[in-house]
């Protein structure tokens, strides 16, 4: 019997923390690969600009959607993360009803990159089909590089849930560093809304939830990630 009356942990918490881990590792993977689409984009542009033959065209075509392939994987990977923490903060919300809201929010961003997914698939059909088009027809290379207004206003309404989604996320994981004392997760949830900062942000929750699930699963360790004490059994 622990004597300090600290609740033991669930199998429902321990769950919970372990799937804020994973998603935050997701995070970091998702993260890596959408950045390095970007600098390829940046990096094969500049170069291109001083090629104007028809080849370094298509070349510089094929790359950027080399690029646009490995955003779409990351955002996906992404997306994978977001549904690891609203699992995460779904299992936490039965041991702690604050965790309600951050999960619905976190729900919404979920829509959001699944819009931005459709959006970035939808400009990557597009540059595959300029790379398609005879190099001379500019034409039809403008044609095929012209995204619809509607995709695009997908991609806006998508960024835009998503903003609504990382509030929520924010907010999450902030009343999880405040639950279970680990202050390098409240860190990595301040560090997702500053930019350039955002980098850290899920290498710091990884390394805070990993901290707390290891705590958590310590024997006499309540739910609180409190130490709890054993009472002595009275004398007979």
């Amino acid at each position: 019997m622990a004597g300090s009356g600290v609740p033991v942990v669930s199998k429902e918490e321990l769950s919970g923390v372990s799937r804020i881990k994973w998603g935050a590792l997701l995070g970091i993977l998702g993260l890596v690969l959408a950045i390095g689409g970007v600098l390829i984009v940046l990096i094969e542009v500049g170069v291109g600009i001083t090629n104007t033959t028809d080849s370094g065209y298509v070349s510089l075509l094929h790359t950027i959607l080399l690029a646009i392939v490995l955003i779409v994987i990351g955002v996906i990977v992404a997306l994978l993360s977001f549904v690891l923490y609203t699992a995460g903060f779904v299992a936490l919300r039965k041991a702690d009803g604050r965790f309600t809201t951050p999960m619905v929010l976190c729900v919404i961003a979920l829509i959001g990159l699944a819009l931005i997914s459709g959006f970035v698939v939808s400009y990557a059909l597009a540059i595959d089909s300029a790379i398609a088009c005879p190099s001379a027809n500019t034409t039809c290379q403008n044609n095929a590089t012209s995204v619809a207004h509607g995709v695009v206003v997908l991609g806006y309404v998508g960024g835009f849930l998503g903003f609504i989604g990382l509030i929520g996320l924010i907010v999450g994981l902030w009343r999880f560093g405040s639950r279970y004392s680990s202050s390098i997760t409240k860190v990595g949830a301040i560090f997702y809304i500053i930019p350039f900062l955002s980098i850290l942000a899920p290498i710091l929750v990884f390394i805070g939830a990993m901290m707390v699930h290891k705590k958590l699963r310590q024997p006499g360790v309540g739910s609180s990630g409190v130490q709890t004490t054993i009472s002595a059994p009275p004398p007979s």
